[in-house]
């Protein structure tokens, strides 16, 4: 699904549960990001090629997840280059590398992505945030009604998720992509749904 003039949207439903949402940013040079199972991957290349998106450039994770990354190999095998932070090699169970080496932005053909750090639901937990379109793309930090990602995973830390949260709510973003379920819009929605997600994660 096209949602602006450079970014498209896979969100699975129940059929897919278990692989995490990918999101496309193309413009002169492709990236995927969160490519997820090998079970959703028939489905999302057959999508990829309905939008026109013939070959991807650069597969990037917000994390190392089974769920979000285990078809960045079917990417890598067709020339892709893999970006990751390192930072979450401990808690992959497989041998991947990063390719690039992620700063704080990132430019796919003319389209610059701010590279955030947000650990807590995992040690390199990223999110990638489009400014021209006030889009984040935010992994397992946070879901649909205010839910945050879970912290009590291995390398998971319920006091970096809250900080990495508090930092989302300074962008004033308009759309969070998030990766499961539903995209958020609103600025004023989404600050609600940021409190209330720290507040949750107070609880425990």
């Amino acid at each position: 699904m096209k949602l602006f003039e450079n970014i498209y949207a896979y969100t699975w439903g129940s059929a897919f549960y278990d692989s995490s949402n990918s999101y496309v940013i193309s413009d002169g040079e492709t990236a995927i990001i969160d490519p997820g199972t090998y079970k959703s991957y028939t489905n999302l290349f057959g999508l990829l090629k309905n939008d026109r998106i013939e070959s991807v450039d650069y597969v990037l994770n917000t994390h190392l997840h089974k769920d979000h990354c285990e078809s960045n190999q079917m990417f890598m095998k067709k020339g892709a280059l893999l970006g990751f932070d390192e930072r979450d090699k401990v808690i992959s169970q497989f041998g991947f590398s990063s390719d690039l080496k992620l700063g704080k932005a990132f430019v796919v053909g003319n389209t610059e992505i701010e590279v955030i750090r947000t650990p807590g639901h995992s040690p390199g937990s990223l999110t990638f945030y489009i400014q021209k379109y006030d889009v984040a793309i935010t992994g397992d930090l946070i879901f649909e009604g205010g839910i945050p990602g879970r912290f009590d995973l291995y390398g998971g830390d319920r006091h970096e998720l809250v900080k990495s949260l508090e930092k989302l709510r300074e962008l004033d973003a308009e759309y969070i992509l998030p990766g499961h379920k539903r995209i958020m819009k609103g600025r004023k929605g989404i600050d609600s749904m940021l409190e209330r997600a720290v507040e949750m994660v107070g609880l425990y």
